[in-house]
């Protein structure tokens, strides 16, 4: 659309300016115009005004025409200026041109002379505002050549060099003027810079071949002598007055520092690394993701090979993952910018990891994450621990060589005693006196033998000056981390002791009466079997058997229950004892008749060895004498805990009975006294064994021992 001319009319002849104006307008509806009859008022017309075009007379008062114009080219050197005067001559006109005017017209006295003017304003208005457009195109070009990132060359297609700007002298290292590249030939300043690249020929080579086939390559690359990589764009184009070529280089040594270092971060993490872009539904909701680029820690904590899940859908790869909160998640992230890291647990792979998110554009997100799945467990081992130690009426100490405290636990509020703490102290200075030699004895055994636990019952005061029991299990752990000491666990007994004298007192003198019962009994026992055995010798009858057996059974009952009360639940020293070789001892010593004995263990067992033989005697005893028929009775261990049976393949013992079986003097043949597995039971509880009564692989009975649980 063509532009509105404002045209400034001056002339001292008031009459000929309107009529000027009246035809003007007539002839261009483009034009309008404004009118001074004086030079002087002109001037400041011009500063106020937006004007594109002075049309002027030359004969006026005050300020001709000629003297106008030298004072309008002081600040507007290109504003057209057209010379409409009615006094002409060839020295005005020379003068005027000296001045600078735009165009010279005499006046005539016909009005097609205003048809004329309107052409000639017309004319030098577009010839100015092109040329001004170009001025400003130009200004344009050579300010965005200038403040651009990168070397920028631009040569004519005489190879004429037309724009350089300083970042292309800076990345070559250059330090002459820009200004001394314009206009000089292109080869020659190749030439001159050639020697700057690692290979100078490729370099020289390289913009022969582009000139040659004219079409745009990016990204070539070159590298420096002094190691630097540049990389160069070449782009051919065309300009009004021929071809033209761009020649744009780059430094992007930084740039592929950069990116090697990138690539190594992301294949040599030590965390898996993932980049995806979400999914979403018609209402721009998140709903799954899609895997674009995986690192090789994410194939291995994840198990899976890049090939099998690049492109793919998370809910594809993992089964459940649309149960777990990441795809909520990383929506977010995706879709508003942020950044987040948590920890969550996945139930799809039951496993817990710490995970970081951020997007690096709309609609995409990097995911950086671990499986922290062994820290969760440790840490639940660690609260797991804190609670025992806060509510175990037990505590810690830790020993130096010395035997310094080096460390003590935290009492709990369900210990019964509230011991004094003895950090930094020597433990003897609170331990009874008639104990502290054990103490030490124990102590300088546990220092010489590292891989023994040594146990020790002491009394010390507690924080309210009583003597207590205490019992501990130390191990040494002496330049060992993390402990770096003796550790030992202490336990209050002091109730345990008192019910033990008690239970000692009780059986020594249970121990007593049956002794002095046994004893009252036996004389006059042996004087009936005495006259049973002349009887028999001075008459037949048939009640003499009946007699006999009556009182071999009262000699057996007295001496088991002589057995039962004076051993009890008293064990004697305990030591490593062979499972099978105490077998076969207790075997030996019973009438096993038809019976076989199967040893299916090879376990040794820390236990009282005359005890236990005498259990399994009775064992052994109880499933021959309760069976017609020959049995097997085997002795195994079951694996991975510390039990071990005995079971037969006899009839079994029925379910309603199993509760009764342990009683004293409880037996299903009236001639046993009922008091075998009462021994059995007795010798068990005195080494802390639970004894399970069930049917065995074969159906008979099977009696499982199992040592309590170390507290």
């Amino acid at each position: 659309m063509d532009q509105d001319i404002h045209v400034l009319h001056v002339d001292d002849d008031p009459t000929f300016i309107e009529m000027a104006s009246i035809f003007l307008n007539r002839h261009s509806d483009r034009i309008t115009v404004t009118t001074e009859t004086s030079a002087k008022n002109a001037i400041s017309t011009i500063e106020e005004n937006a004007i594109d075009c002075i049309v002027s007379d030359y004969d006026m008062p005050i300020l001709n025409g000629i003297e106008f114009l030298k004072q309008v080219r002081q600040n507007h050197p290109d504003l057209p200026f057209i010379l409409f005067t009615g006094k002409g001559s060839e020295e005005v006109a020379s003068e005027a041109i000296s001045a600078g005017v735009t165009d010279y017209l005499q006046k005539q006295t016909a009005t097609e002379q205003y048809e004329l003017l309107a052409n000639r304003i017309e004319h030098a208005t577009a010839q100015c505002r092109a040329e001004s457009q170009i001025t400003e195109q130009q200004a344009v070009f050579e300010t965005l050549i200038e403040n651009l990132p990168v070397g920028v060359l631009v040569e004519d297609q005489s190879r004429e060099v037309l724009a350089v700007n300083q970042e292309l002298l800076e990345i070559f290292e250059v330090t002459e003027s820009k200004q001394t590249f314009i206009g000089a030939y292109c080869p020659d300043i190749a030439n001159k810079l050639k020697n700057e690249f690692k290979d100078p020929d490729r370099f020289i080579r390289s913009i022969d071949e582009r000139l040659q086939v004219t079409e745009p390559v990016e990204g070539e690359t070159f590298t420096l002598v002094d190691g630097r990589t540049i990389e160069r764009d070449y782009v051919p184009y065309e300009l009004p007055n021929g071809c033209a070529n761009l020649w744009v280089y780059t430094d992007v040594t930084r740039q592929q520092e950069n990116q090697q270092l990138l690539e190594g971060l992301f294949e040599q993490s030590l965390q898996a690394i993932a980049f995806k872009e979400i999914v979403t539904d018609e209402n721009g909701e998140p709903i799954d993701y899609t895997y674009l680029q995986v690192n090789e820690r994410f194939e291995e904590i994840m198990e899976v090979a890049a090939e099998e899940i690049i492109g793919r859908r998370g809910t594809e790869t993992i089964d459940g993952l649309e149960n777990d909160p990441f795809i909520e998640i990383f929506g977010e992230v995706a879709l508003e910018g942020s950044s987040v890291s948590f920890e969550e647990y996945s139930t799809a792979l039951n496993r817990h990891y710490d995970v970081s998110v951020f997007s690096p554009r709309e609609g995409a997100f990097i995911t950086i994450f671990s499986d922290i799945t062994d820290r969760k467990e440790r840490e639940r081992e660690l609260e797991q621990f804190r609670f025992f130690v806060e509510n175990t009426p037990d505590f810690m100490l830790v020993l130096d060589a010395s035997m310094n405290v080096q460390y003590q636990s935290p009492i709990s509020d369900a210990a019964a005693v509230r011991p004094i703490d003895v950090t930094g102290k020597h433990p003897t200075e609170y331990i009874h006196p008639d104990d502290i030699e054990t103490v030490i004895e124990r102590f300088q055994q546990l220092v010489e033998d590292t891989e023994t636990i040594v146990t020790a019952e002491y009394r010390v005061q507690d924080a309210s000056g009583n003597w207590c029991w205490f019992e501990s299990k130390a191990q040494n752990y002496l330049n060992e981390d993390p402990v770096n000491g003796v550790l030992v666990t202490v336990r209050e007994i002091t109730k345990q002791k008192e019910q033990h004298r008690k239970l000692k007192e009780q059986n020594k003198r249970l121990g007593q009466f049956a002794s002095v019962v046994s004893h009252d009994l036996r004389g006059p026992l042996n004087v009936a079997m005495g006259r049973i055995e002349l009887l028999n010798d001075d008459c037949e009858s048939e009640h003499i058997d009946q007699i006999q057996i009556a009182v071999e059974r009262m000699n057996t009952l007295i001496e088991d229950l002589l057995q039962l009360a004076q051993d009890g639940t008293e064990i004697g020293a305990t030591q490593v004892v062979s499972i099978p070789k105490v077998c076969q001892t207790a075997w030996d010593a019973v009438v096993t008749g038809d019976a076989n004995l199967q040893i299916e263990t090879d376990r040794t067992i820390t236990a009282d060895i005359g005890r236990l033989q005498q259990l399994l005697e009775n064992l052994f005893r109880n499933a021959i004498e309760h069976n017609t028929q020959p049995v097997t009775i085997t002795v195994g261990d079951i694996p991975e805990t510390d039990s071990f049976y005995v079971e037969d393949t006899g009839v079994g013992i029925p379910r309603d009975l199993v509760d009764d079986i342990f009683e004293i003097g409880f037996s299903t043949k009236p001639e046993n006294t009922g008091f075998g597995l009462a021994i059995v039971n007795e010798i068990a509880t005195a080494h802390e064994w639970n004894v399970d009564v069930t049917t065995g692989s074969a159906g008979g009975a099977r009696f499982v021992f199992t040592p309590h649980p170390a507290e």
